[in-house]
């Protein structure tokens, strides 16, 4: 930790003393933005901890979660509810720098906390980082931002500091990703780091029962079978087109991401082509003092293509090495989110985000395993000044339940009542 602190300032004084000598090349233009969160969090005693609990022994989904953890005693299962008083992980301090027609960002992301033990970490991460070149008719783009594949219309806080935008439960995310990028007007396409999600990685099901198991393991790793290396042949590739008509601004864009793995059976070698992909959708209407957005979603192996990530167990390609046999993943979401702005200084929002996953067991034809999430949430954001924002927040994700023959298994809820506040600066 003392080891990123002296590298933080010494970023911030190298950064800070560029302009010194540049004065005649660059403008640099630096900002920072300071997030606490501050709330009231509960689980129900049937909630996962691996599925909404940070810090969980094998915790598998990143984000909307809660240090609020469900437990059995005694064979009594039981809720929990836990206060949040956090500095939020997406708290920043960076620079756009501008330079003719060569440009960039550079973002370092601040604090957070650590969800095993909820104390406060002060550690340092990158979060943007990337050159620009204007040639005339485009623009030509290296380094780590948003992928292409990326339309965020809520507003949402959500539990655990991370100010999730619905991230995980329906909204068109691909997460910040090494690329080189064209971009030409509204048109965005790029060629991205491969993200590599295992077909056959635990995704940590609970509870473990004989319907469930398979999506423990995602592979029947049996003595005779090992996994040996994952092949990444090319990047993930995502275009996009935004644009605006009439009352509002329109997107429409996709992604795709394929790799192999290899495994050793028996002595023979078995391959497995993972292959992750989503289409989508989005608007963003204004009607005077009233907007509604929306955006809907389609795809499969969301998780194999890093898109969100979605917060559910049927979400990645189920392989069995010994059948040699895959089965893919099908992925629906969408969200709508209405809100009404007041004042120039207050606005309401609600939402209600969707998705639903649906995946085949490779072995079993007959058994499926399906999960829905549904978010709803409603919030004002109050600027009592310039670049100051306070914005008290209710919330509910309802997990529902896996759905799998045999019986489902309920997975409970998580909800909340807070504020974010937040200055820029």
């Amino acid at each position: 930790m003392k080891k990123l602190t002296i590298l933080f300032v010494a970023l911030v004084m190298i950064f800070a003393a560029l302009p010194a000598f540049a004065q005649d090349k660059a403008d640099w233009a630096f900002y920072g933005s300071a997030r606490m969160w501050t709330a009231w969090e509960k689980v129900d005693n049937d909630t996962p901890p691996q599925l909404a609990s940070g810090g969980a022994s094998g915790a598998f989904f990143p984000v909307a979660v809660t240090h609020s953890r469900a437990y059995t005693i005694g064979g009594n299962a039981s809720g929990d509810s836990e206060l949040a008083w956090l500095l939020q992980s997406n708290s920043r301090f960076g620079a756009n720098v501008k330079w003719g027609n060569i440009g960039g960002q550079f973002e370092l992301g601040v604090g957070g906390v650590n969800l095993a033990s909820n104390a406060q970490d002060n550690g340092v991460y990158l979060r943007l980082l990337y050159g620009t070149w204007n040639f005339g008719s485009g623009t030509f783009e290296i380094g780590q931002d948003y992928g292409s594949y990326f339309y965020l219309v809520s507003n949402l806080c959500g539990v655990g500091g991370q100010e999730c935008n619905g991230i995980g439960f329906g909204s068109i995310y691909p997460g910040r990703v090494p690329q080189l990028a064209l971009k030409f007007g509204g048109f965005r396409v790029s060629l991205e780091q491969p993200r590599l999600v295992d077909s056959f990685s635990g995704t940590t099901t609970r509870p473990i029962t004989s319907q469930t198991v398979l999506l423990v393991n995602n592979n029947t790793l049996t003595g005779a079978s090992a996994f040996v290396k994952t092949d990444q042949t090319i990047p993930r590739l995502a275009a996009s087109y935004t644009f605006n008509a009439g009352p509002g601004q329109f997107f429409i864009g996709g992604q795709y991401n394929t790799f192999k793995e290899i495994f050793d059976v028996g002595g023979v070698e078995k391959d497995n082509t993972v292959m992750g992909w989503t289409i989508g959708a989005g608007t963003k209407l204004s009607f005077g003092p009233f907007y509604i957005n929306a955006t809907a979603q389609y795809g499969q192996n969301p998780n194999n293509a890093a898109s969100g990530p979605a917060t559910l167990y049927p979400s990645v390609q189920l392989y069995d090495s010994v059948l040699d046999k895959n089965e893919n993943s099908d992925y629906m979401a969408f969200q709508i989110i209405p809100g009404f702005k007041l004042t120039d200084s207050i606005n309401f929002e609600g939402g209600f985000i969707w998705q639903k996953g649906k995946v085949t067991s490779p072995a079993d034809s007959s058994l499926d395993f399906k999960q829905t999430t549904y978010t709803y949430y409603i919030q004002m954001v109050w600027s009592p000044t310039k670049n100051v924002f306070i914005i008290p927040e209710i919330g509910l994700i309802d997990f529902d339940k896996l759905s799998v023959q045999g019986g489902d298994i309920p997975y409970g809820s998580t909800t909340w009542a807070g504020i974010k506040w937040q200055i820029n600066f």
